[in-house]
Protein backbone atom coordinates (compact mmCIF):
# COMPACT_ATOMS: atom_id res chain seq x y z
CA UNK A 1 0.00 0.00 0.00
CA UNK A 2 2.83 2.38 0.92
CA UNK A 3 4.68 1.59 -2.31
CA UNK A 4 1.57 2.40 -4.37
CA UNK A 5 1.21 5.68 -2.48
CA UNK A 6 4.83 6.56 -3.30
CA UNK A 7 4.22 5.84 -6.98
CA UNK A 8 1.13 8.06 -7.06
CA UNK A 9 3.08 10.81 -5.31
CA UNK A 10 5.84 10.58 -7.90
CA UNK A 11 3.32 10.82 -10.73
CA UNK A 12 1.66 13.82 -9.07
CA UNK A 13 5.04 15.50 -8.55
CA UNK A 14 5.91 14.95 -12.21
CA UNK A 15 2.71 16.57 -13.45
CA UNK A 16 3.12 19.44 -11.00
CA UNK A 17 6.61 20.15 -12.39
CA UNK A 18 5.30 20.13 -15.96
CA UNK A 19 2.43 22.45 -15.04
CA UNK A 20 4.76 24.83 -13.21
CA UNK A 21 7.10 24.96 -16.19
CA UNK A 22 4.26 25.74 -18.61
CA UNK A 23 2.83 28.33 -16.24
CA UNK A 24 6.19 30.07 -15.92
CA UNK A 25 6.64 30.11 -19.70
CA UNK A 26 3.17 31.59 -20.16
CA UNK A 27 3.84 34.25 -17.50
CA UNK A 28 7.08 35.22 -19.20
CA UNK A 29 5.26 35.48 -22.54
CA UNK A 30 2.74 37.86 -21.00
CA UNK A 31 5.55 40.10 -19.78
CA UNK A 32 6.99 40.34 -23.29
CA UNK A 33 5.52 41.77 -26.48
CA UNK A 34 2.73 39.86 -28.18
CA UNK A 35 4.18 37.12 -30.31
CA UNK A 36 3.31 34.29 -32.70
CA UNK A 37 2.25 31.16 -30.81
CA UNK A 38 2.96 28.61 -33.54
CA UNK A 39 5.97 27.68 -35.64
CA UNK A 40 7.11 27.55 -39.23
CA UNK A 41 6.00 24.36 -40.94
CA UNK A 42 2.60 24.35 -39.21
CA UNK A 43 0.02 22.85 -41.57
CA UNK A 44 -3.64 23.79 -41.18
CA UNK A 45 -6.74 22.51 -42.95
CA UNK A 46 -10.26 23.88 -42.56
CA UNK A 47 -13.39 22.10 -43.78
CA UNK A 48 -16.83 23.46 -44.60
CA UNK A 49 -18.85 21.73 -41.86
CA UNK A 50 -22.18 23.53 -42.37
CA UNK A 51 -23.66 25.56 -45.21
CA UNK A 52 -27.15 26.95 -45.70
CA UNK A 53 -26.86 27.76 -49.39
CA UNK A 54 -30.14 29.64 -49.74
CA UNK A 55 -29.41 31.71 -46.64
CA UNK A 56 -25.88 32.42 -47.87
CA UNK A 57 -27.19 33.77 -51.18
CA UNK A 58 -29.80 35.88 -49.44
CA UNK A 59 -27.46 37.43 -46.88
CA UNK A 60 -24.32 37.94 -48.97
CA UNK A 61 -25.84 38.25 -52.43
CA UNK A 62 -23.50 35.88 -54.29
CA UNK A 63 -22.71 32.18 -54.76
CA UNK A 64 -20.05 30.62 -52.50
CA UNK A 65 -17.08 28.92 -54.16
CA UNK A 66 -17.39 25.93 -51.81
CA UNK A 67 -19.83 23.29 -50.60
CA UNK A 68 -20.10 21.08 -47.53
CA UNK A 69 -17.02 18.89 -47.19
CA UNK A 70 -14.74 21.16 -49.21
CA UNK A 71 -11.39 22.02 -47.62
CA UNK A 72 -8.76 24.70 -47.86
CA UNK A 73 -5.20 24.37 -46.63
CA UNK A 74 -2.24 26.46 -45.59
CA UNK A 75 1.34 25.75 -44.58
CA UNK A 76 3.24 28.37 -42.60
CA UNK A 77 6.49 28.82 -44.54
CA UNK A 78 8.16 31.69 -42.71
CA UNK A 79 7.65 33.83 -39.61
CA UNK A 80 9.69 36.96 -39.09
CA UNK A 81 9.58 39.98 -36.83
CA UNK A 82 10.02 43.56 -37.94
CA UNK A 83 9.84 46.75 -35.91
CA UNK A 84 6.07 47.00 -35.42
CA UNK A 85 4.77 43.88 -37.16
CA UNK A 86 4.86 40.13 -37.36
CA UNK A 87 5.14 38.86 -40.93
CA UNK A 88 3.79 35.40 -41.77
CA UNK A 89 4.47 33.87 -45.17
CA UNK A 90 2.01 31.10 -46.01
CA UNK A 91 1.39 28.73 -48.90
CA UNK A 92 -2.35 28.59 -49.57
CA UNK A 93 -4.60 26.11 -51.39
CA UNK A 94 -8.15 27.38 -51.96
CA UNK A 95 -11.24 25.19 -52.22
CA UNK A 96 -11.27 22.70 -55.13
CA UNK A 97 -7.57 23.21 -55.94
CA UNK A 98 -5.03 20.43 -56.49
CA UNK A 99 -2.90 19.96 -53.37
CA UNK A 100 -0.38 18.08 -55.48
CA UNK A 101 0.59 21.40 -57.07
CA UNK A 102 2.28 24.36 -55.39
CA UNK A 103 -0.08 26.63 -53.48
CA UNK A 104 -0.34 30.38 -53.73
CA UNK A 105 2.21 32.35 -51.71
CA UNK A 106 0.56 34.95 -49.47
CA UNK A 107 2.13 37.40 -47.02
CA UNK A 108 0.17 38.17 -43.86
CA UNK A 109 1.13 41.16 -41.73
CA UNK A 110 -0.03 41.55 -38.12
CA UNK A 111 0.58 44.65 -36.05
CA UNK A 112 2.09 43.86 -32.64
CA UNK A 113 -0.19 46.31 -30.87
CA UNK A 114 -3.68 44.87 -30.20
CA UNK A 115 -5.17 48.34 -30.79
CA UNK A 116 -4.35 47.87 -34.49
CA UNK A 117 -6.23 44.57 -34.85
CA UNK A 118 -7.72 44.25 -38.34
CA UNK A 119 -9.77 41.04 -38.68
CA UNK A 120 -6.64 38.90 -38.81
CA UNK A 121 -6.72 35.19 -39.64
CA UNK A 122 -4.66 34.47 -36.51
CA UNK A 123 -4.46 35.96 -33.03
CA UNK A 124 -1.23 36.93 -31.35
CA UNK A 125 -0.08 35.22 -28.15
CA UNK A 126 -1.06 35.19 -25.28
CA UNK A 127 -4.44 34.99 -26.98
CA UNK A 128 -6.98 35.92 -24.30
CA UNK A 129 -4.99 38.95 -23.17
CA UNK A 130 -4.46 40.05 -26.78
CA UNK A 131 -8.16 39.72 -27.68
CA UNK A 132 -9.19 41.56 -24.51
CA UNK A 133 -7.00 44.54 -25.38
CA UNK A 134 -8.01 44.42 -29.04
CA UNK A 135 -11.73 44.55 -28.23
CA UNK A 136 -11.18 47.46 -25.86
CA UNK A 137 -9.80 49.49 -28.78
CA UNK A 138 -12.23 48.25 -31.45
CA UNK A 139 -15.67 49.67 -32.38
CA UNK A 140 -18.72 48.54 -30.44
CA UNK A 141 -19.71 45.89 -33.00
CA UNK A 142 -16.85 43.72 -31.69
CA UNK A 143 -16.95 41.72 -28.48
CA UNK A 144 -15.15 38.76 -26.96
CA UNK A 145 -16.12 35.60 -25.08
CA UNK A 146 -13.15 33.56 -23.90
CA UNK A 147 -10.99 32.80 -26.92
CA UNK A 148 -13.77 33.71 -29.36
CA UNK A 149 -14.05 37.06 -31.12
CA UNK A 150 -17.41 38.26 -32.44
CA UNK A 151 -18.27 40.98 -34.93
CA UNK A 152 -21.71 42.30 -35.80
CA UNK A 153 -21.90 43.21 -39.49
CA UNK A 154 -24.20 44.30 -42.28
CA UNK A 155 -23.85 42.63 -45.67
CA UNK A 156 -24.03 44.34 -49.07
CA UNK A 157 -27.65 43.22 -49.26
CA UNK A 158 -28.42 45.20 -46.09
CA UNK A 159 -28.95 42.18 -43.83
CA UNK A 160 -27.42 41.74 -40.38
CA UNK A 161 -25.04 38.88 -39.65
CA UNK A 162 -22.73 37.79 -36.84
CA UNK A 163 -19.17 36.68 -37.51
CA UNK A 164 -17.53 34.42 -34.90
CA UNK A 165 -13.88 33.37 -34.86
CA UNK A 166 -12.78 30.88 -32.21
CA UNK A 167 -9.03 30.47 -31.57
CA UNK A 168 -6.98 27.89 -29.74
CA UNK A 169 -4.37 28.90 -27.16
CA UNK A 170 -1.73 29.28 -29.89
CA UNK A 171 -3.80 31.87 -31.73
CA UNK A 172 -4.78 29.51 -34.56
CA UNK A 173 -8.33 29.70 -35.89
CA UNK A 174 -10.32 26.65 -34.75
CA UNK A 175 -13.70 27.58 -36.20
CA UNK A 176 -15.14 30.42 -38.23
CA UNK A 177 -18.92 30.80 -38.28
CA UNK A 178 -21.38 33.26 -39.81
CA UNK A 179 -24.87 33.52 -38.29
CA UNK A 180 -27.91 35.33 -39.69
CA UNK A 181 -30.01 37.78 -37.67
CA UNK A 182 -32.00 34.82 -36.27
CA UNK A 183 -28.83 33.11 -34.97
CA UNK A 184 -29.06 30.41 -37.65
CA UNK A 185 -25.75 29.18 -39.06
CA UNK A 186 -25.10 30.45 -42.58
CA UNK A 187 -21.72 28.78 -42.98
CA UNK A 188 -19.24 27.18 -40.57
CA UNK A 189 -15.61 26.22 -41.14
CA UNK A 190 -13.87 23.84 -38.75
CA UNK A 191 -10.18 23.05 -38.38
CA UNK A 192 -9.46 19.37 -38.98
CA UNK A 193 -6.24 19.57 -36.96
CA UNK A 194 -5.93 18.55 -33.31
CA UNK A 195 -4.02 20.45 -30.65
CA UNK A 196 -2.34 19.05 -27.56
CA UNK A 197 -2.09 21.89 -24.99
CA UNK A 198 1.49 21.16 -23.88
CA UNK A 199 2.69 19.81 -27.23
CA UNK A 200 4.46 16.64 -28.34
CA UNK A 201 7.26 17.16 -25.83
CA UNK A 202 4.75 16.86 -23.00
CA UNK A 203 3.50 13.54 -24.38
CA UNK A 204 7.06 12.31 -24.70
CA UNK A 205 7.89 13.14 -21.08
CA UNK A 206 4.63 11.56 -19.93
CA UNK A 207 5.25 8.30 -21.80
CA UNK A 208 8.81 8.10 -20.53
CA UNK A 209 7.67 8.69 -16.94
CA UNK A 210 4.90 6.08 -17.15
CA UNK A 211 7.24 3.55 -18.76
CA UNK A 212 9.86 4.14 -16.06
CA UNK A 213 7.29 3.64 -13.31
CA UNK A 214 6.05 0.39 -14.88
CA UNK A 215 9.63 -0.91 -15.20
CA UNK A 216 10.33 -0.11 -11.54
CA UNK A 217 7.17 -1.92 -10.44
CA UNK A 218 7.99 -4.99 -12.54
CA UNK A 219 11.57 -5.12 -11.25
CA UNK A 220 10.42 -4.83 -7.64
CA UNK A 221 7.87 -7.62 -8.12
CA UNK A 222 10.53 -9.77 -9.79
CA UNK A 223 12.95 -9.16 -6.94
CA UNK A 224 10.28 -10.00 -4.40
CA UNK A 225 9.57 -13.33 -6.16
CA UNK A 226 13.30 -14.24 -6.21
CA UNK A 227 13.65 -13.46 -2.53
CA UNK A 228 10.71 -15.71 -1.76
Amino acid sequence: MRKRLKIFCLIGLFYFCIFSLCFNLNTKAQEDDYSIGFTEGTELIWEVAELDLMNFREVFGFEPNFEIGDQNRIIVREIREVTLDWIIEIEFWDYKTDWGLSGKTITLSMKKGPEYYDDYLFSLFPVEQYLTEAVAALPSEYYRDGLSLFKQGISDTGLDYLWKKEYDTRGILLTETFFDEHDQVIVKLEGTFGFIPFGITFIGFTLVAITAIIIVIIKKKSLRIKMV
